[in-house]
C-alpha cells in the first residue's frame, strides 16, 4: 500500500513506466475484524461539491487536500485543473486562485493546500511551495532542486510540518528515505521528528506491496506545531506525539490489537482503485508489472487533529470508516463512524479530514465523477 500512496504524490513520468497490473491474492489463516467498539458519534454526509455535467466551476478534475480556511470556506486544489478553488461552507463557488503555468502563483500539478490562523495559505506543487496572503495574493515561493516536502500543516509561527522524500539510486535498486520534519524557510529541515529508510525495487516484474507495509508515515500536526505520527504496520498499533522542538510528550499503544486479513472484496476494491488511478494518469491500464497486494489491513489508515485538541485516528481493522478520537493526553474520548447505507467496502478509497469548521471527504477512486463531500458530526442515539 505504501507504493500506491507514494505514486499518488509523484509525477506522471514515474507512473508511465509501469506496463501492467494484476491481482495476486495470497491464502492464509482467517484473521477476522474485531467487534466494533461503541460508536458514540456518527459522521453524516450532508452535501457535496461537484457535478457530472454543468457549470465549469463545479466540474472537478482531480480534487485533493480538502480543508477549511480560517473563515470557514471550503478550499481544495485540483491536479487536473491546476488551481485552488474556494467555496462557501454551503458549497457555492467563490473564486479560484492560480492557473496553469511556470510563473509566480502558477501551478503544474498542485498537491496540497494548508492555512495558518491568520488566513495566509501555502500550496505545494512539484518542486515549489507557494505562499499567499489572507487575500489570496501571491507572496513568495520556496523552490527545491527536486521534490519539495509534502506539506502536512502550515504553522502559525511560520514554516510548516511536512514529509520529505529522498531517492538514492544504488545499482538496480532505489533507497527511499522518508522524513517527518519541520521546515522554517530553508531547504534543510530545522527539526526532524521521525525517519524511515527502505529499498524500492521491482524484481522480476513483481511489486509485492506486503514488502512495504512498514514504509509509510501516517502523521498530522496542530497549527501550534505539535506533531503526531505512526509508522504503518499490520501487527501493532502505536502513536507518538512530539512538541514543536521534537521533545516526546505522548506515546499510545493498543495492547489488544491483532492483525486482520482483508476480504477478497477489499482486495478487489483496492485493485480497482489502483487501476482507476493508472488509467487517469497514463491513459492505459495495460502494463508489464504484476502487483501483489498486501493481504492484511493496516492498523492505522490516517490521522488528523480537529482544532479542538483532539486527535482523530482512522482504524484500519474495521469495515467502513471508524475513528478513535483521543485528547492530547492520549485518553480515548469516543469512537465515530461514517454513516453509509451502501457496501462499506465502497469507503475503502475515501479520505476524510476535519477541523474546527467541520469535516470533508473525497473518494480517491476515479471510477465516478469527482466530488468533495461535507460531513456533520452527530451523537449516535
Amino acid at each position: 500500500m505504501a507504493f500506491f500512496e507514494y505514486c499518488t504524490k509523484t509525477p506522471t513520468s514515474i507512473l508511465v513506466t509501469i506496463s501492467s497490473i494484476m491481482i495476486m491474492i495470497g491464502c492464509g489463516p482467517d484473521e477476522t475484524p474485531p467487534e466494533l467498539p461503541h460508536i458514540g458519534y456518527k459522521l453524516i454526509i450532508t452535501d457535496s461539491i461537484g457535478v457530472e455535467f454543468g457549470d465549469a466551476e463545479y466540474l472537478l478534475g482531480w480534487p485533493v487536500s480538502p480543508t477549511h480556511s480560517p473563515d470557514g470556506n471550503i478550499v481544495f486544489v485540483d491536479r487536473k485543473k491546476p488551481a485552488a478553488f474556494i467555496f462557501t461552507p454551503e458549497g457555492e463557488f467563490i473564486r479560484s486562485v492560480g492557473r496553469e503555468g511556470e510563473g509566480p502563483g502558477e501551478f503544474h500539478m498542485p498537491m496540497v493546500v494548508s492555512f495558518r490562523s491568520d488566513g495566509s495559505m501555502i500550496i505545494g506543487d512539484g518542486v515549489a511551495i507557494t505562499m499567499f496572503d489572507s487575500n489570496y495574493e501571491y507572496q513568495d515561493q520556496m523552490i527545491w532542486p527536486f521534490f519539495h516536502p509534502y506539506i502536512i500543516t502550515a504553522l502559525d509561527s511560520g514554516g510548516f510540518v511536512g514529509k520529505g522524500t529522498d531517492f538514492l539510486p544504488e545499482d538496480d535498486k532505489i533507497m527511499i528515505v522518508s522524513t517527518l520534519a519541520r521546515w522554517d524557510g530553508d531547504e534543510d529541515p530545522s527539526v526532524e521528528y521521525f525517519r524511515i529508510e527502505h529499498e524500492f525495487s521491482v524484481p522480476d516484474g513483481v511489486s509485492d506491496w506486503s514488502n512495504s507495509r512498514e514504509h509509510t508515515i501516517y502523521c498530522c500536526a496542530s497549527r501550534d506545531g505539535r506533531v503526531f505520527y505512526s509508522q504503518s504496520s499490520i501487527d501493532k498499533f502505536e502513536i507518538h506525539g512530539c512538541e514543536p522542538d521534537g521533545t516526546p510528550f505522548l506515546h499510545i499503544v493498543d495492547e489488544n490489537f491483532h492483525r486482520v486479513r482483508k476480504s477478497e472484496e477489499d482486495l478487489q476494491a483496492e485493485m480497482d482503485a489502483w487501476n482507476s488511478l493508472v488509467r487517469l494518469v497514463t491513459g492505459d491500464s495495460s502494463t508489464g508489472i504484476t502487483v501483489k497486494l498486501d493481504p492484511y489491513r493496516k492498523a492505522i489508515r490516517d490521522m488528523f487533529t480537529d482544532g479542538s485538541e483532539r486527535l482523530w485516528v482512522r482504524l484500519g481493522n474495521y469495515p467502513g470508516i471508524v475513528f478513535r478520537v483521543y485528547d492530547f493526553s492520549g485518553e480515548i474520548l469516543f469512537h465515530a463512524m461514517v454513516e453509509y447505507d451502501g457496501n462499506p467496502t465502497d469507503l475503502n478509497s475515501w479520505e476524510i479530514t476535519g477541523d474546527e469548521h467541520g469535516f470533508l471527504a473525497i473518494n480517491t477512486s476515479h471510477e465516478y465523477y469527482q466530488r468533495v463531500y461535507m460531513l456533520t458530526l452527530v451523537e449516535n442515539e
